[in-house]
């Protein structure tokens, strides 16, 4: 029998109330810095969830979603990273976006992004940062192959997305420390991250 993919309220509580503490990490751990209030009931109980990184060049991308969909479905739920069903270098625009949710009927998308990746300046008035919306507006920067910094502190936001209603309902931001190798940072992030959506 199929798994079905559930956000966990509670956990995202928690996390919620761990923000508010200030809580420390130690060094070379992740830290949720920022999340959003635990999303409505009548979101919870996805099944076929679309996932997307578009945080480093296209290997670490891949990456990214083959970690995130193998912990999906460890913890009993089902996923699909964007790669496999675009391409090897699959490129993110709305209208593949449309193309792939409407053919393989998607009900919930996962996007991982590095902080500060979107800019406004490339389309003055095209909302970013929190207001970023992925139904709304191309962000063809994304699609840059640019490496993941290893030996610096990286932001990186995870934003979950309803496909029906073509909004964004949930996110988080989680900041991660030097690391040996991206594979390293990649596997923690989507730990960190699965941690706070799946059960």
């Amino acid at each position: 029998m199929e798994s079905i993919v559930r956000l966990n309220l509670f956990t995202l509580l928690a996390a919620a109330l761990l923000m508010t503490a200030c809580a420390t990490t130690p060094q070379n751990a992740s830290t949720i810095i920022r999340t959003m209030p635990p999303v409505a009931a009548e979101y919870q109980g996805f099944t076929n969830l679309l996932v997307i990184s578009v945080a480093g060049d296209f290997q670490s991308r891949q990456l990214f979603e083959r970690r995130f969909v193998d912990v999906t479905a460890d913890r009993g739920g089902k996923a699909t990273g964007y790669h496999t069903v675009i391409g090897r270098r699959p490129l993110l625009t709305r209208d593949a976006l449309d193309v792939v949710l409407k053919s393989r009927g998607f009900d919930a998308i996962l996007l991982v992004r590095e902080k500060g990746q979107e800019r406004e300046a490339l389309a003055p008035g095209r909302p970013i940062g929190r207001d970023f919306d992925l139904f709304g507006y191309d962000y063809a920067e994304l699609n840059s192959g640019d490496s993941i910094r290893q030996s610096a502190a990286i932001t990186f936001i995870a934003e979950l997305y309803s496909v029906a209603e073509r909004k964004k309902i949930w996110s988080l931001e989680s900041l991660s420390f030097d690391k040996a190798t991206a594979t390293d940072l990649i596997d923690e992030q989507a730990v960190t991250i699965s941690r706070q959506v799946f059960t």
